[in-house]
């Protein structure tokens, strides 16, 4: 570990693939964010798009494919999917949503995933719905990433990021993200997305999901759930961290928690950006 002069940091090490999809579905328990994202694409957004069927759909981040089943069901109420193709790095998170899909029985045909990081290379096809779901925080050029979304983009066809606010997990990795693992790489939120799609030709719209997650399971710092979820919060194995460093963590997560129905809970609401084809607005 190095010294800085914001104390120590420390170089924990970062979660396997096996150890991620763990922590992340655990995240998942304890978080309202995915069913305010569906209500939100059931009643904001997908009712205003005017697509014609067949649609061609890409997932990038599509995690263990909660999310993705859903998204499936919803856009088979008013179209018919002819491809969905899923791009995420993480080979166990792979596995369970091709298990996932199978054992849904729905009706698409073109399913496939790649288990690689995103530009995929050779994607020779275009698509009327790109979403990106939790997954710039991991990809180095976020720019060439949005970029390479809206170049696969059908003329009538929408780029869609979810994305966490400066709010909740941002605000604990904000203040130790690096004490823990020695670096802030991960860190990115949808204030710096905002930024950077102000300075590209795009058309872009902002909301704010709301979301909460419980943190009550972080006062026992004994429990698998809690370790899983300070894992998650810090992007590595921070349970191998000292015990002074996490009681620290944990306590400024109780700085930040409410309580409601017995629990203790803290803001963590998502950003979504909607992105339309580029228009003819000159670059900032």
């Amino acid at each position: 570990m190095i010294s800085t002069n914001n104390g120590v940091t420390f170089s924990a090490p970062s979660l396997s693939d096996r150890e991620y999809a763990e922590c992340f579905d655990t995240f998942k328990q304890i978080s309202t964010e995915w069913r305010s994202t569906k209500k939100w694409l059931f009643d904001e957004f997908l009712p205003k798009r005017r697509w014609s069927s067949p649609l061609n759909i890409l997932s990038i981040g599509s995690g263990t494919g909660d999310f993705d089943l859903q998204m499936m069901r919803f856009i088979l109420k008013r179209w018919q999917i002819d491809s969905y193709v899923a791009v995420d790095p993480n080979p166990d998170h792979n596995r369970i949503f091709q298990n996932r899909f199978r054992e849904s029985g729905l009706p698409v045909q073109g399913f496939q995933i790649f288990s690689q990081t995103f530009p995929v290379q050779n994607l020779d096809m275009k698509f009327d719905l790109v979403h990106m779901t939790h997954c710039l925080y991991y990809i180095p050029d976020r720019l060439k990433a949005i970029q390479g979304a809206l170049d696969i983009l059908n003329n009538h066809g929408r780029v869609l990021i979810f994305h966490q606010t400066p709010l909740g997990i941002n605000e604990i990795q904000q203040r130790f993200l690096k004490r823990a693992k020695g670096h802030e790489n991960e860190m990115y939120s949808s204030k710096d997305i905002y930024r950077l799609l102000e300075s590209l030709p795009v058309t872009f719209e902002f909301d704010i999901i709301d979301g909460i997650l419980d943190v009550s399971d972080l006062a026992a710092s004994d429990s698998l759930k809690g370790r899983r979820i300070l894992n998650f919060f810090l992007e590595c194995r921070a349970d191998l961290l000292p015990l002074e460093f996490r009681e620290e963590v944990v306590d400024f997560i109780k700085s930040l928690a409410f309580p409601d129905n017995n629990r203790q809970v803290i803001f963590h609401p998502v950003g979504v950006f909607s992105i339309s084809h580029v228009s003819n607005r000159p670059a900032v």
